[in-house]
């Protein structure tokens, strides 16, 4: 079981907390606002009201020994800041923080956030590819240059051999694994020899612009 505390519980703070639990971690959740915390409590190992630019207070709830810590207060800016700067004063090994834009993202980077996050902007970006390219069916980022992504076999791959369409050299993306509809099965690694088929879902990894570059060949079909 890994400890998670989670500070501020608005609308992405509360889900994460919940979605923490459900997995069957220790989630100690935070905010300053009494009915939050109250509507989260049933959901976490222990909620609290409290203000979480308080060094001593973040200490006695156990924040050191926590595998991670996420702040989500971004609509208090100056609040988060302070809060980061003393979970690092602390000494917690990983900080994830919530930022509502690059600027404040920047800052919550220089004072000890090891991870920013922009939740509206990710999920903006994954509606524009999901909009704009109907076969992608789902997308998550591995860093600033690599992809993975779920993808409807292109008509241009069906009925050939992962061997023959050379995706790696060609394209230098790599086929991790191929949700298959008949029969029902994940493949993990698929042989070189594997054959595609068009109801086939092809996991796809590989520098954005790489990978975007299959998704135009999908486009293509679509159009």
């Amino acid at each position: 079981m890994k400890k998670f505390m989670v500070i501020g519980l608005g609308n992405f703070g509360s889900e994460v907390v919940k979605s923490l639990f459900e997995l069957g971690n220790e989630v100690v959740a935070l905010d300053l606002n009494k009915e939050c915390v109250q509507k989260i409590s049933d959901y976490s190992t222990r909620a609290i009201i409290a203000d979480a630019a308080d060094k001593d207070l973040l200490l006695a709830n156990g924040a050191k020994e926590m595998d991670a810590v996420i702040v989500s207060m971004g609509d208090d800016i100056s609040h988060s800041i302070l809060s980061i700067l003393y979970l690092k004063e602390i000494g917690v090994r990983h900080i994830i923080a919530k930022a509502n834009d690059p600027d404040h993202g920047r800052a919550l980077k220089k004072v000890g956030a090891d991870q920013i996050i922009f939740p509206e902007q990710e999920m903006a970006v994954k509606l524009a590819r999901k909009l704009t390219s109907p076969s992608v069916l789902d997308t998550m980022d591995l860093s600033e240059d690599y992809v993975m992504t779920e993808l409807l076999a292109p008509l241009e791959f069906v009925g050939k051999s992962l061997v023959e369409l050379k995706l790696r050299n060609e394209y230098n993306v790599f086929v991790m694994a191929i949700k298959e509809a008949v029969p029902e099965r994940f493949n993990v690694l698929p042989r070189p020899d594997y054959l595609i088929k068009d109801s086939d879902v092809l996991v796809i990894l590989g520098r954005t612009k790489d990978v975007a570059k299959i998704e135009k060949i999908a486009n293509k079909a679509e159009g």
